[in-house]
């Protein structure tokens, strides 16, 4: 049993989250979030993220002191829009992780909008592939990482992972140890992640951008485009991976009652949402970075920093 710790930065808001570990599940400890000014954070997969750096450290520094922090070591989770996760298959796969890496970074290098020289890539095999193997991998532009690296390092932090806000909330899904055929809805600030899974291993993964907060103002219209994105998704999966129908739709990163009924009736699927209390008190606003801060002990889809690379772990 440890306490570890976990931050989110995506446009609108930053937020630090320390939880204790320990067999049976986690137990939420202190945590807070703040607010950023508008345009400090630009999620990007190809540009710097950040605008003005020293006021990003400033804001930083005052999440700390709110929740006492000094620093140390943290597991980062970014907007999704910053990396892109995706899968990507073989026949038949030999070698060390270095040379799985190189492999992929080539199959990958028409598909970034930078070059795979310039990428960081880490990846995990998938179980249940009858035919060659699945790769579930996370690529990102070295230059946007090491930015992030740099301003938490003036702030005292120490990365020791690097992963997306999507990543993180469907690793604190998996602490309730899910077994049926699933499908996950997380809108935020910036994207929206769609994840299907089954028996708790990822199907499918699609992000698309979001704008959460202009949204909101209008609950009918917000609901709508939610709807349109769940039935693309829901065809999808009838018609290219002959999935009738998933067992559940679940929230990830809360929901309120309202939403989750429009959802409901347009899906025609049994909806779960997470409220702070069936996340072991964790504030819905904390939920990523409670899911981030689980990252500091063994997942079945770790992420596996290639040998090339010295710390932080990505």
């Amino acid at each position: 049993m440890r306490d570890v710790w976990g931050l989110e930065i995506e446009k609108e808001q930053i937020g630090l989250c320390q939880i204790r570990q320990a067999s049976d599940g986690l137990e939420f400890k202190r945590g807070a979030s703040l607010p950023l000014p508008p345009g400090l954070v630009t999620p990007s997969l190809s540009e710097l993220n950040v605008a003005d750096e020293q006021e990003f450290v400033s804001q930083l520094r005052s999440l700390m002191n709110e929740v006492g922090w000094k620093g140390g070591s943290v597991v980062l989770a970014l907007s999704d829009l910053t990396c892109r996760v995706g899968f990507q298959d073989f026949d038949e796969l030999k070698g060390t992780h270095s040379e799985t890496r190189q492999l992929l970074s080539w199959r990958l290098k028409n598909r970034l909008p930078f070059g795979s020289q310039e990428a960081r890539i880490d990846y995990q095999a998938l179980p249940w592939q009858e035919n060659g193997t699945r790769l579930l991998y996370l690529v990102a532009r070295e230059a946007v990482i090491a930015q992030y690296e740099t301003l938490l390092a003036n702030a005292g932090l120490e990365p020791t992972r690097v992963i997306t806000r999507g990543v993180a909330l469907y690793r604190l899904h998996q602490v309730t140890h899910i077994s049926d055929k699933r499908l996950f809805l997380a809108p935020g600030p910036s994207s929206i992640v769609l994840i299907y899974a089954e028996e708790e291993v990822p199907r499918l993964w699609r992000t698309l951008p979001w704008n959460g907060r202009e949204d909101r103002h209008d609950g009918k219209h917000y609901a709508q485009k939610l709807v349109r994105e769940l039935h693309e998704t829901l065809g999808y999966l009838r018609d290219e991976m002959q999935v009738e129908t998933p067992d559940h739709l679940c929230f990830m990163g809360g929901s309120d009652t309202s939403l989750a009924e429009w959802v409901t009736k347009a899906g025609r699927l049994p909806v779960c949402t997470n409220s702070p209390e069936s996340q072991d008190g964790v504030p819905t606003e904390l939920l990523a970075p409670a899911g981030a801060a689980l990252f500091h002990e063994t997942w079945r889809l770790e992420w596996i920093l290639p040998s090339t690379w010295p710390r932080p772990r990505f």
